[in-house]
């Protein structure tokens, strides 16, 4: 490097120093912001000391990466994961008012014939039909033995 080179980069680096320094004075000077400073450093103190500031930056992190991650794409099949779970919680909320007072109308229970003769009702047999396929798809979750976690 020869000298007026360093000269230039010893300019830069002083320029940069200077720049930074100047806000940092004018902070120092500030009362309420040394005040404001002292308040924090009060409050994060026991963070710091118990290692727990750590995990706040490392949730940070994770948010950061989340806002990263989410494009138009993910937010659209979020958005319809939502709409799904909040229409299937609808209409099962929909279907138990509506049959708690369709039972809540009957005078006494049906009799066996009388569930069999609700069940010659394609409503029926169709909300049947579903109650069994979910039994089923639980059933077939249930076949299938436990993960052993302490098997090498």
């Amino acid at each position: 490097m020869t000298n007026s080179e360093n000269t230039g980069h010893n300019m830069l680096n002083i320029t940069a120093e200077q720049s930074t320094a100047k806000p940092f004075d004018a902070l120092m000077q500030n009362e309420a912001a040394m005040k404001g400073l002292e308040d924090l450093l009060e409050k994060v103190g026991p963070l710091l000391a118990g290692g727990r500031f750590n995990r706040l930056v490392d949730l940070a992190s994770v948010t950061a990466d989340a806002v990263d991650m989410t494009d138009a794409y993910m937010i659209e099949k979020m958005a319809k994961a939502f709409d799904d779970v909040t229409g299937a919680v609808w209409t099962a909320g929909n279907a138990a008012r509506m049959a708690q007072a369709h039972v809540a109308d009957m005078k006494d229970p049906p009799s066996i014939m009388g569930l069999w003769r609700l069940a010659r009702e394609p409503e029926v047999r169709r909300g049947l039909a579903f109650l069994f396929s979910v039994a089923g798809v639980l059933g077939k979750g249930m076949s299938t033995p436990p993960l052993d976690g302490t098997a090498e």
